[in-house]
C-alpha cells in the first residue's frame, strides 16, 4: 500500500518558552482542530527552559484533548530554538510517527487547518510542506501607532501568502521557504537523510530556513499548502517600528552570514545592493503619509536589512531569541 493512502501517525508539536498565556490560547485551539481521518495523532509541548514553568498551563488540559488527541509534555533545557525543535523530532521518532507538524506558540490554528495540511500531504510527493501565516484579529487595546503597524504585517502577511499561491504548489515551493509556524515533514527527514535543525544557531533564528535548504539540497520534493492556515497572535511589544526593524536587521544578519558561507559571491552582489536600497528608502518614506497601512513596516524592514548586513564586517551577529515577547 503506498505510504500516504496509508493510515498516517502525526505528531502535531509546539517548542514553547514563557509564554503560558499564548500557549494556552494554542491548546484551546487544538482540542478544537479536527483531526484527520485515518490517522493517530498526537499533540507535544516542548518548554525550553531551566524549569517546567509551563507544565501546569498543559496539564491543564489532562492527557487527551477535547477531540481526542493524546497531549504530551517534554522539557528541553539546553538554551536554543534548535535544541527544542530536535527535542521534538527525537520524541516523534521514538513514537513512531511518520510526519511532524509544527507551529509557535504565539499562534491558534484554523479547525481544519491539519485536516487540509494532511490532505496537501496525501495529494503530493512532497516530504516537507508549508502553509501560510495570517495575523490574528487586534486584541482592541492596541494605541493607534500599534493599529496602524498591525494593519502593515497583516498586509505583508497577506502580501506573501498571494505571492505563494501564484508561486508555489504541492509539488515546488518555487523558491517560497518553509519556515515552522506552518510545517510539516516527514520523520525520514532526520532518521533517513540526517537533517536536522543546526544547534550551532542558538540564538540567531534561521534554522528553519536551513532546514528548508538543505532539504532542497538532498534534492527531495517540498511543497506548499495554500489553505492550511494558522493565526499569530502579535503583541503590543512587537507592534513599534524599531522591533520591526530589529527583525528585519538580525534576519537579514543570519540570511546573509548563511549565504556567505555557502554562496559567497551570490552573498556579495546581495550586499552589493545596498545603494539601491537606501534609494528605495528614501522613496518609501516618500510614499509614507499616502500608503501608511504597508510603507510602514516596508521602510522598518529595509532599514534593519541595511544595519543586519552592513554591521557584518564589523562583528554584528543576531541574538534574536535571547529575549522572549509576548506573554
Amino acid at each position: 500500500m503506498d505510504r500516504r493512502s496509508s493510515h498516517l501517525k502525526v505528531t502535531v508539536a509546539v517548542l514553547t518558552r514563557q509564554r503560558p498565556d499564548m500557549l494556552s490560547s494554542l491548546l484551546k485551539s487544538w482540542g478544537e482542530m479536527i483531526l484527520p481521518e485515518n490517522c493517530s495523532v498526537r499533540c507535544l509541548v516542548v518548554e525550553n527552559d531551566s524549569a517546567p514553568n509551563s507544565e501546569a498551563a498543559v496539564r491543564a488540559y489532562g492527557d487527551t484533548l477535547p477531540n481526542g488527541a493524546p497531549l504530551s509534555y517534554a522539557l528541553e533545557t539546553e538554551p536554543g530554538i534548535p535544541f527544542g525543535r530536535n527535542c521534538a523530532a527525537r520524541i516523534a521518532i521514538a513514537q513512531e510517527s511518520d510526519l511532524l507538524c509544527f507551529i509557535d506558540d504565539d499562534e491558534t490554528v484554523a479547525s481544519d487547518w491539519l485536516d487540509c495540511l494532511i490532505a496537501g500531504y496525501r495529494a503530493s510527493s512532497a516530504v516537507l510542506l508549508g502553509a501560510p501565516l495570517r495575523a490574528a484579529p487586534p486584541s482592541g487595546k492596541e494605541t493607534a501607532l500599534q493599529r496602524l503597524m498591525l494593519s502593515n504585517i497583516k498586509h505583508r502577511y497577506l502580501t506573501k501568502e498571494k505571492a505563494a499561491s501564484k508561486r508555489a504548489t504541492l509539488e515546488d515551493t518555487g523558491g517560497v521557504t518553509i519556515v515552522t509556524n506552518n510545517w510539516l515533514g516527514e520523520t525520514r527527514l532526520f532518521t533517513d537523510h540526517d537533517i536536522w535543525f543546526d544547534e550551532t544557531m542558538r540564538m540567531t533564528g534561521g534554522t528553519d530556513a536551513k532546514f528548508y535548504a538543505e532539504t532542497v539540497a538532498a534534492g527531495l520534493a517540498t511543497g506548499w499548502v495554500n489553505d492550511a492556515f494558522v493565526y499569530e497572535y502579535i503583541p503590543a511589544e512587537r507592534l513599534s517600528f524599531w522591533y520591526q526593524a530589529a527583525r528585519g536587521r538580525d534576519q537579514a544578519n543570519t540570511h546573509m552570514r548563511r549565504k556567505m558561507e555557502q554562496r559567497p559571491i551570490k552573498a556579495l552582489i546581495h550586499i552589493a545592493t545596498a545603494p539601491l536600497r537606501i534609494i528605495v528608502l528614501a522613496a518609501l518614506v516618500i510614499l509614507l503619509p499616502f500608503q501608511p497601512q504597508k510603507r510602514l513596516i516596508e521602510i522598518a524592514r529595509i532599514a534593519g536589512w541595511l544595519v543586519g548586513v552592513l554591521g557584518i564586517p564589523f562583528g554584528y551577529k543576531s541574538s534574536l531569541y535571547k529575549k522572549v515577547s509576548g506573554h
